[in-house]
């Protein structure tokens, strides 16, 4: 099938269903907030629960924030449905992250989802099917009445904070460092379909322990492992529509674990991650990176299919690839972090 005609036909299915799926609620509430944020947490099949290193980690964990030294800047463009060049939707982040005197974290970031071109057709005459196709007049010829869009912003304000104490550990006469980051996420949810409107506003919260499993052990050869629980949309985000209906996003709980290991080639380290999900329905989700000298391949698996992607860094930029294969479509993600 060529670009245009699937295109048109994406097109004619949305218009069929958006307005089902934002008036039905239920388990299709704030659909576009299970995208994802960041081609390096896509290509690990999004288990990100534990993953910390970039700012976009906050959309799996906040807590994840309070790890970060140095300010960053990260942006993203997931052409999404169709091809790259000419997408059905657009999917769109931006966001800053600043750690704060005394050791906090603080941070802002912007995500849009959008679908532009949504026909309008006039109403079928006729009263049934067999009359139109008795009267050539009564048929539709195809004409759209006009166009309308589908944006759905959401503002997320980001606050994280860690915790650091040393764990007495008698039998080895030593202390376990142990970092405890703890992360809050505050989101403005805005949407507008066709003439209606609707807002919300939702929390995530998150929680972080980080210590070395060498140490705990006594084998100086194992590396670092980092537990993360998040609870997002903790209190099941109500969205109001301008029309007086209401909608309620569920909570996803998201229980992860990470580990580094940092042995073998100078400079290379391997993280492997997994992520267990529960929303709907409980997902399980793997995900492992191996990194030398700015350079980093991925891998994943999300419970229907593998990801992949790539990771690039030079000097303050790090650039990032993700390809995710669904039932639907291939999703392709590209996304980029400046360290300021």
């Amino acid at each position: 099938m060529t670009d245009r005609p699937r295109n048109f036909f994406l097109c004619v299915l949305l218009f069929i269903c958006l307005p089902r799926l934002c008036a039905a609620g239920g388990r299709y509430a704030g659909a576009s907030l299970e995208l994802g944020v960041g081609a390096r947490p896509l290509a690990l099949a999004g288990a990100a629960a534990a993953l910390s290193g970039r700012a976009e980690t906050f959309y799996y964990n906040p807590a994840s924030l309070a790890l970060l030294k140095r300010p960053m800047l990260s942006l993203m463009y997931a052409p999404t449905f169709g091809s790259i060049r000419s997408p059905m939707a657009n999917y769109h982040h931006a966001g800053l992250t600043l750690p704060l005197p005394g050791g906090g974290t603080a941070a802002l970031n912007w995500t849009r989802f959008s679908v532009d071109d949504i026909p309008i057709y006039p109403a079928l005459r006729g009263r049934s099917f067999p009359e139109r196709d008795r009267d050539i007049t009564l048929r539709p010829d195809g004409t759209a009445l006009g166009y309308f869009q589908d944006t759905e912003d959401v503002f997320y304000f980001s606050f994280a904070r860690p915790f650091n104490f040393e764990l007495p550990l008698g039998w080895l006469y030593i202390d376990l460092p142990i970092e405890i980051p703890v992360g809050l996420n505050l989101k403005l949810l805005r949407q507008s379909l066709y003439d209606a409107s609707a807002s919300g506003l939702g929390v995530d919260l998150g929680v972080m322990i980080r210590f070395s499993l060498g140490t705990l052990l006594e084998k100086n050869y194992l590396g670092r492992l980092c537990l993360g629980v998040s609870a997002i949309d903790l209190t099941q985000t109500s969205v109001i529509w301008s029309t007086k209906h209401q909608d309620r996003i569920h909570r996803t709980v998201l229980l992860g674990l990470a580990y580094e290991h940092r042995r073998g080639l100078r400079g290379a380290v391997l993280r492997l991650y997994y992520t267990q999900r529960s929303k709907y329905e409980i997902t399980d989700l793997f995900g492992g990176e191996l990194a030398y000298r700015g350079l980093a391949v991925r891998l994943g698996y999300n419970g229907s299919g593998l990801t992949a992607g790539a990771g690039f860094g030079f000097w303050r930029l790090l650039l990032d690839y993700a390809f995710v294969a669904t039932d639907f479509d291939d999703l392709h993600r590209m996304s980029c972090a400046l360290r300021l």
